[in-house]
């Protein structure tokens, strides 16, 4: 008989997405075994942007600091039209969560840090060329059949967590449908190297009419370029180094070796009809496809998995109720499919090859100008929505509550440096720890905080801290209480009367005496 291997969580695939879940999880204090088919991880650079939330998450395992070595902080975008005219310049508004809205990466460095942080971890047992071959449900647990060169072995979880890419094997053996399209245009996508000029930090959406192309800089000479195909391209000439070189030539010269990589592509626009299967449970690719042309992807997963990472661990450990995982998917959902949608959109725009369509979008682009509102919600690329939960595991603010507070409830906290006891300046997410904090304003810069659960060693669970940049200026002197998940959104805001209310509803999701031992003293 096979050894069986016991653990909480088997995370299926160990991309960006597992290996995120996997660091998470075990910070969380789960024991993890993550697989990956592969030897492995990827060389190939996929993923080349990443919003300020997913850095947020990078910061919070400890591999921020490697990272941004090699990521360009602060990017933008620039929209060319058919005649190659400037249409419009694109920047993220202010950044509020401790990073900049939108930056280029390169996935391979964040995999390899990734796996790093994970083998330091003694929770993580990490299994490369292993194969997920059969999962079986059961009331309790759930068992996986690996494969992999010393033959069969059987991991019995408590729950599985696949991450196992847009094929998802795993989904396929569940039976998940999956809702939506895919794109008729095939591209190709060209990663360079060697490239000796200082990036600009904006990407470039050629959208000329003839042959869309996008061109996103990066750093230590990284560029990449997309290209879509026309019907009469021949898809394994155009991967060819003459064809690949000519192709860029109105961009940049570049030699044979200068190619990192070429693959030909085409995009999908899909969400799986259900996150969960019994004690299976899908996130990044394997639970949602999206084109390219919004970046958004790898955030979309990454955001799964910070969601749902904190969920899990309650589940497992007993202080969640299976209430709280099923917000897992009533959360997450809702925004992947407008990623979706958004994706899809802008691949329109910028793939059109009409010469009327395209006369009209380059006149109503430049039209937004004449109109503020329009030409801001572009300008800040405002169209990147970030996650607003009102249903889930949050509490609906309450119709007397200030609109400053009210606004925070169901999205994600604001991450400015804080003044610590010590005189010390620090990033908030490192005075919160992993687990729920409570937050008060009385009056000036000082915010009272209580956290539970998880807490960094060395302080206590109960502190004052200062906002150096006076980012919650408007709530100061309130006495408002911010009740904070460990995934950093704002399950409730409430005043010192609704407390006990507020944590009596969150019930329904985690205990309320976990919470109630960290409400912050009420004044007189």
């Amino acid at each position: 008989m096979d050894k069986v291997i016991d653990t909480d969580v088997l995370v299926i695939g160990a991309g960006p997405i597992g290996l995120t879940a996997a660091n998470l999880l075990a910070d969380q204090g789960l024991r993890v075994v993550i697989v990956e088919r592969n030897p492995g991880t990827s060389d190939d650079p996929r993923a080349i942007s990443v919003t300020d939330e997913a850095l947020r998450v990078m910061a919070q395992i400890g591999v921020m600091d490697k990272l941004a070595e090699d990521v360009l902080l602060d990017t933008g975008a620039r929209y060319y039209g058919r005649r190659g005219q400037l249409l419009a310049e694109a920047r993220p508004a202010r950044p509020r969560l401790g990073h900049p809205g939108k930056s280029q990466f390169d996935q391979p460095v964040m995999e390899s840090l990734l796996l790093e942080a994970a083998r330091q971890r003694p929770l993580i047992d990490v299994r490369f060329n292993t194969e997920a071959f059969r999962i079986t449900d059961s009331p309790d647990h759930v068992d996986t059949v690996l494969i992999d060169d010393h033959g069969k072995h059987t991991v019995r979880a408590k729950w599985v967590l696949a991450c196992d890419g847009g094929r998802s094997p795993v989904r396929s053996q569940l039976g998940i449908p999956m809702e939506g399209s895919t794109q008729v245009q095939k591209w190709i996508v060209v990663d360079t190297v060697n490239n000796t000029e200082e990036p600009e930090k904006f990407s470039e959406f050629h959208c000329n009419g003839t042959r869309p192309a996008v061109i996103v800089p990066g750093v230590k000479g990284r560029r990449r370029y997309e290209f879509m195909l026309l019907p009469e391209d021949d898809v394994k000439k155009v991967t060819e180094p003459e064809s690949i070189i000519e192709l860029i030539a109105p961009f940049q010269r570049i030699a044979a070796e200068d190619i990192r990589r070429s693959a030909v592509y085409v995009a999908h626009q899909r969400v799986a009809l259900n996150y969960r299967a019994g004690h299976v449970l899908l996130a990044g690719d394997a639970a949602h496809m999206m084109p390219p042309f919004a970046g958004q992807a790898l955030n979309a997963g990454i955001r799964d998995v910070a969601n749902l990472a904190w969920k899990l661990a309650a589940t497992i450990q007993g202080t969640g109720t299976d209430a709280l995982l099923g917000t897992y998917q009533t959360e997450r959902r809702p925004h992947a499919a407008d990623m979706v949608r958004l994706s899809h959109r802008i691949g329109k725009v910028v793939m059109n090859v009409n010469p009327a369509l395209t006369a009209i979008r380059d006149f109503a682009v430049t039209a937004l100008g004449i109109i503020p509102a329009a030409k801001n919600w572009l300008a800040g690329m405002k169209f990147l929505k970030q996650p607003h939960f009102t249903e889930g595991c949050v509490i609906a603010p309450a119709k007397d509550l200030p609109k400053a507070a009210a606004a925070l409830v169901g999205r994600s906290l604001f991450q400015p440096d804080v003044r610590l006891s010590t005189g010390e300046t620090a990033a908030l997410d490192t005075v919160l720890g992993t687990g729920w904090a409570l937050l008060r304003f009385p009056a000036g810069p000082s915010i009272e905080i209580r956290t539970t659960g998880n807490a960094p060693s060395g302080l206590d669970t109960t502190l004052t801290i200062a906002d150096v940049t006076g980012a919650f200026a408007p709530l100061a002197g309130s006495n408002v209480t911010l009740i904070v998940r460990p995934d950093r959104y704002v399950a409730a805001a409430t005043t010192t009367s609704g407390i006990d209310a507020a944590l009596e509803s969150l019930a329904t999701y985690v205990p309320g005496h976990l919470l109630a031992s960290a409400a912050p003293a009420q004044t007189p």
